[in-house]
């Protein structure tokens, strides 16, 4: 598949209907996006042009140097895209699709559902990896980012942002700043190439052969930041490694974000935040008589299938985090980010989105620090 889009009249003219159902189009605050039927989200500005910003972003399924499920290659339709729900609170769309094209390991099932508000300048989206078969499946998971600013390739630096967790890119002297942060966790690892390097064959096209791709999504650490040339670049954010039994599945949660400046785009990615705690977890405050101490409690139910209630006491108000790793020490879920009063409170916690197994909350207030370990049976 070309990277390459179409002009900007066939895109105007796209926005009139669905390309006969092959993607669906929303907005917020200042950006527009569509999703298409192999769950590629491609971002843009409303401009008079329509003018992409964001050519690809996509899934990638890394199981070894040679099989790497990835868009250009793998990528199937199932079903939609479709608008599961519309208007401001907020505009949802939903599409299914597989690695099936090229029927080569990994085999999984995507869900990727995307949200947008029209006063927010990012959207969210959740990526659920699914396995149907009959085997488990030790995979790396992650982002591909394929940046074309102002409509071109070339040019851009592209950078990741320690403190807010952003990986982002922006040519100098223009008012845009694009970029992805994983917001149901803390990200494993940030990869950049110039695009001459990740596909040297043919710069043009996503040539890049599947040891590359694997690279880029299970090797750890994060790169500096890249000025690249007139080929462009390619990134990766990753989720790290996960292990999805059969008939399991595994969710990771982005925004992509954007601002005409840093501090902008950084602001969208803080609101990213609250809009995706705010939305996908909940707080219960059960009473408000101050407690004696602060304290942790053991979840229940425990074991749990699918969802179980968490529960803490809080002596003074203050500084308060609520988060949930896997037996690795990868965290899966926050919980709780953000200042409390003193009380007692009660969080949900689901995973029917995770593979069975031990799990640990842990919470942080103040010098209080505790965490207990849960069971997760399906």
């Amino acid at each position: 598949m070309k990277r390459f889009i179409a002009t900007a009249a066939v895109v105007l003219a796209l926005l009139s209907c669905d390309y006969a159902h092959a993607q669906v189009y929303g907005q917020g605050n200042g950006f527009g996006y569509s999703l298409n039927k192999y769950g590629r989200v491609r971002i843009y500005t409303p401009d008079t042009n329509g003018t992409t910003q964001l050519n690809r972003a996509s899934i990638l399924l890394a199981l070894s140097k040679t099989n790497v499920g990835d868009y250009t290659e793998d990528a199937n339709a199932v079903s939609g895209p479709a608008i599961t729900a519309d208007g401001p609170s907020p505009r949802t769309a939903t599409v299914l699709f597989d690695n099936s094209y090229n029927l080569q390991q990994p085999k999984a099932k995507v869900r990727l559902s995307t949200y947008t508000w029209p006063n927010d300048a990012f959207l969210i989206a959740r990526y659920t990896v699914i396995n149907d078969t009959t085997i488990s499946y030790p995979l790396y998971l992650g982002l591909a980012v394929s940046p074309e600013p102002g409509g071109t390739y070339g040019g851009e630096t592209v950078t990741y942002d320690a403190t807010k967790k952003v990986a982002y890119f922006f040519v100098s002297g223009t008012a845009m700043y694009m970029g992805v942060k994983l917001v149901s966790g803390s990200p494993y690892s940030f990869h950049v190439l110039d695009y001459g390097v990740y596909s040297p064959s043919d710069p043009s096209s996503d040539a890049a052969d599947d040891s590359t791709r694997y690279n880029m999504t299970a090797l750890p650490g994060f790169d500096n930041s890249l000025t690249v040339g007139a080929n462009g670049s390619i990134y990766n954010l990753n989720v790290g490694a996960v292990t999805i039994a059969h008939g399991d599945s595994s969710t990771f949660s982005v925004a992509y974000v954007w601002g005409t400046t840093l501090s902008a785009m950084q602001a969208a990615a803080d609101s990213a935040d609250a809009r995706y705690k705010k939305v996908f977890t909940s707080i219960l405050q059960t009473s408000q008589a101050v407690p004696q101490r602060t304290s942790l409690l053991q979840n229940y139910p425990n074991p749990f299938n699918p969802a179980t209630l968490i529960e803490f006491q809080l002596h003074h108000a203050g500084e308060v985090s609520l988060r949930v790793y896997d037996v690795l020490g990868r965290e899966v879920a926050v919980l709780a980010n953000g200042t409390l009063n003193a009380g007692t409170y009660r969080v949900p916690f689901d995973g029917r989105q995770l593979a069975s197994g031990i799990y640990y909350y842990r919470l942080v207030a103040g010098s209080f620090t505790d965490s207990k370990r849960m069971l997760l049976v399906k």
